[in-house]
């Protein structure tokens, strides 16, 4: 009897931990809430507050260049199935992984003080992303590149030497020394943000 007693506590005890696992922020937990964040702060709350049935369409390059539209469109299914296009939102969750929207959707390769992201699109080397991912006239193929997001702040930069040393690296004093000193750090900007992450931890 006291066996099955203590089974019955260590169990609820689970159940409680792994809720408030869930319900903590999106740096703290690896249980990511399936759903569409209507806003940074969703995201990093890990609180999506559109949930149901949704898939994710993804357009072909030539429908891309010809629609001037992104990769790829969130889509809501109602009770009937029918499908309808979610426009306003600011990233979407599957339940295992997390996608910020910038010229269609991206998955976050690595969640810490700056979030890390790959985006294949046309965009000028600042971090505005108020005109990142627009595709012009006669331009090459859209090439990949590195983007990353302040948990804090929710400002996105392009991973650039300027913006690591301009926007980045200045809260860490020691590392953004060591970044200028190194000769190598163009090829290591990875490196450097992954660094930074384990050295800093953000707060709000």
């Amino acid at each position: 009897m006291r066996q099955l007693v203590l089974s019955i506590i260590l169990c609820t005890a689970f159940v409680q931990f792994t809720s408030a696992q869930v319900g903590t922020s999106v740096y703290d937990t690896h249980q990511y809430k399936k759903g569409i964040y209507k806003t940074f702060r969703e995201f990093r709350a890990n609180n999506p507050s559109v949930t149901g049935t949704i898939t994710v369409k993804t357009r072909t390059p030539a429908a891309q260049v010809y629609l001037l539209s992104a990769p790829n469109e969130l889509n809501l299914v109602d009770s009937t199935g029918k499908e309808q296009k979610v426009k306003k939102y600011w990233g979407y969750s599957d339940g295992s992984s997390i996608y910020i929207k910038d010229n269609g959707l991206n998955k976050l390769e690595e969640i810490g003080y700056y979030c890390l992201y790959r985006i294949r699109a046309i965009t000028s080397s600042t971090g505005n992303r108020a005109t990142a991912g627009m595709v012009f006239d006669n331009t090459p193929p859209p090439t990949a590149d590195k983007r990353v997001l302040n948990l804090i702040t929710g400002d996105v930069y392009d991973l650039t030497l300027f913006n690591m040393r301009k926007y980045i690296l200045p809260q860490d004093t020691v590392l953004l020394r060591e970044f200028n000193e190194d000769k190598d750090n163009k090829s290591k900007l990875i490196y450097y943000i992954q660094k930074f992450n384990q050295r800093n931890t953000p707060s709000w």
